[in-house]
């Protein structure tokens, strides 16, 4: 496989993008968003506003009826080039995937490279998973998953954005990321969050307004459109 990523040192842009599902009415209109690299974006927006549709179009996961993204001005066109953007994004969604295994492997699923212990300690901290490990008496080597130990979701959230920061790609995105943690869990992982700013371009999609606070640049999604 074709593990390159594209070149991203400028911006990545949404150009009169347009989408609806089948018959219903349109849920984006020609909508533009340009997002700066080393930029944090906050998008804000009512359930059903069309949030979670922009971060997949965004992430090319599912494509627009019209409409072009482009990184660094060059439009992403082929198959070959979405999977090289798609390497470039790490999204973590409310919706928590685990695996039925060790809190190790959890963190490493999908990473392909070697085993660094620094980068999984910084993870640990970064996510705030360090604090309810030392709960178990094996730490990272604790199953967990459907046959073995239970976890909470918020401590299953804080092992998938460890999971996101260990894998350390360029872009960061964020759908509702924070909402089963508690509001201090929270704001200390946006505070870490925002500390990596020099190295990530980061994407908060939240209902909870101050957790945007943080950011750049703040859009509100309404009937289809951004401002």
């Amino acid at each position: 496989t074709d593990t390159k990523k594209l070149d991203f040192n400028k911006s990545i842009e949404l150009k009169n993008i347009t989408f609806k599902f089948d018959d219903r009415k349109k849920l984006l209109e020609n909508l533009n968003l340009k997002i700066e690299k080393n930029n944090i974006i906050g998008i804000y927006g009512d359930s059903g506003s069309g949030k979670s549709t922009l971060l997949n179009i965004f992430c090319l996961l599912i494509k627009p009826q019209n409409g072009e993204i482009l990184i660094d001005e060059n439009k992403i066109a082929d198959n070959n080039q979405i999977r090289k953007y798609q390497n470039l994004i790490s999204f973590i969604s409310q919706d928590t995937f685990l695996l039925d295994d060790t809190i190790k492997n959890n963190i490493l699923f999908g990473s392909e490279k070697e085993f660094d212990d620094k980068k999984m300690n910084d993870a640990l901290k970064f996510s705030q998973v360090d604090i309810f490990l030392k709960d178990f008496p094996k730490g990272i080597e604790t199953m967990i998953g459907n046959n073995s130990r239970k976890i909470s979701s918020g401590q299953k959230q804080r092992i998938v954005i460890a999971r996101s920061f260990y894998d350390s790609r360029e872009i960061l995105v964020l759908d509702e990321a924070t909402n089963a943690l508690d509001e201090e869990t929270e704001k200390k992982i946006i505070q870490n969050i925002i500390n990596k700013k020099d190295d990530k371009t980061i994407i908060i999609v939240s209902h909870n307004k101050s957790n945007l606070s943080v950011c750049d640049k703040n859009y509100v999604i309404e009937d289809g459109k951004i401002t």
